[in-house]
C-alpha cells in the first residue's frame, strides 16, 4: 500500500513538471506561456487515496482462522435402571398335611369295649331254660363273620368246649374273665396279651347254635361262677 501511495505521488509530480516544461517551451516559441494550474495539480495530490486500514494475512501456508459455532450439549438424558425392580414370589402355599383316618372309638361302657364290632340284636335271657341246663350268657346275634373283640385288655386263649363249639376265653386285666362262644373262626391266633378292641374271633353257628349265628357271651367276675352279662352287653354296645 506504501508503494502504491509512493506510486502516486511520484506520478502526480512528475505531471506537474512536464505541464511546466510545456508552457515554457510555448514562451520560447513565440507563443503565449500557458499559465500552469496548480491547483489542479494540487487537486491531483488531494485526490490520493486515504491510507487503508492495513490487514493482517498469515504468514507462510497459513490460513485465516475460521470461527466456528460450538454445538449446543444435548439436553440431559435419565439412564433408565439398570436393574428391574424387585418383586415379591407369591408366598408358597403349605404341603397339605395328610392325616390317618380316625380309628373309630369302639363302644364301651363303664370301660367295656362292645365284644361284637357290628350291628347286633340281644335281649336278657339270664336263666333261661335250655335242653339239660339254664342259660347263663346273653345271645348276641350278628351276621355270620362279623369281628368279636376284647372287651378289655387282657390275655387271650382259644379252645373248642361241648356244645359252644370254637370259643375264646380272655382273662381281663381287670381281673374278670371274658367268654365268647360259636365262633366260625379265631384271630389272633396263638394267645398272648392283647389291648381292649382287639379282634380275637368271627360270629358263627360252631357247637349246638348251628342255622343261627350269635356270640354267646358270658362275664365271670374274678374268674368265678357266671353273672348276668346283660347288662354289661347293654352298656357297653
Amino acid at each position: 500500500m506504501r508503494r502504491y501511495l509512493r506510486f502516486t505521488t511520484l506520478v502526480a509530480g512528475s505531471l506537474t513538471i512536464l505541464l511546466a516544461t510545456a508552457g515554457l517551451a510555448e514562451g520560447r516559441s513565440g507563443g503565449q506561456p500557458r499559465s500552469v494550474d496548480l491547483t489542479a495539480a494540487t487537486r491531483v495530490r488531494s485526490t490520493r487515496p486515504a491510507a487503508a486500514t492495513p490487514v493482517e494475512f498469515p504468514r507462510g501456508g497459513e490460513h485465516p482462522p475460521t470461527p466456528t459455532t460450538a454445538p449446543p450439549p444435548p439436553p440431559p438424558t435419565t439412564a433408565p435402571p439398570t436393574t428391574a425392580p424387585p418383586t415379591s414370589a407369591p408366598p408358597t402355599p403349605p404341603a397339605p398335611v395328610t392325616m390317618p383316618p380316625p380309628v373309630p372309638a369302639p363302644k364301651s361302657g363303664g370301660g367295656l369295649v362292645c365284644p361284637v364290632d357290628g350291628p347286633s340284636h340281644f335281649t336278657d335271657t339270664w336263666g333261661a331254660a335250655r335242653s339239660g341246663h339254664t342259660h347263663v350268657g346273653v345271645d348276641m346275634l350278628s351276621a355270620y363273620g362279623t369281628p368279636t373283640v376284647a372287651p378289655v385288655g387282657g390275655t387271650v386263649e382259644h379252645r373248642t368246649v361241648s356244645g359252644g363249639g370254637l370259643t375264646w376265653f380272655l382273662n381281663g386285666d381287670d381281673g374278670t374273665t371274658y367268654v365268647g362262644m360259636h365262633l366260625s373262626s379265631y384271630a389272633h391266633s396263638g394267645g398272648g396279651w392283647v389291648p381292649a378292641g382287639t379282634v380275637i374271633g368271627y360270629v358263627g353257628d360252631s357247637g349246638n347254635a348251628e342255622g343261627t349265628p350269635h356270640l354267646h357271651f358270658e362275664v365271670h367276675p374274678g374268674g368265678g361262677a357266671p353273672v348276668d352279662p346283660y347288662p354289661y352287653a347293654a352298656e357297653a354296645c
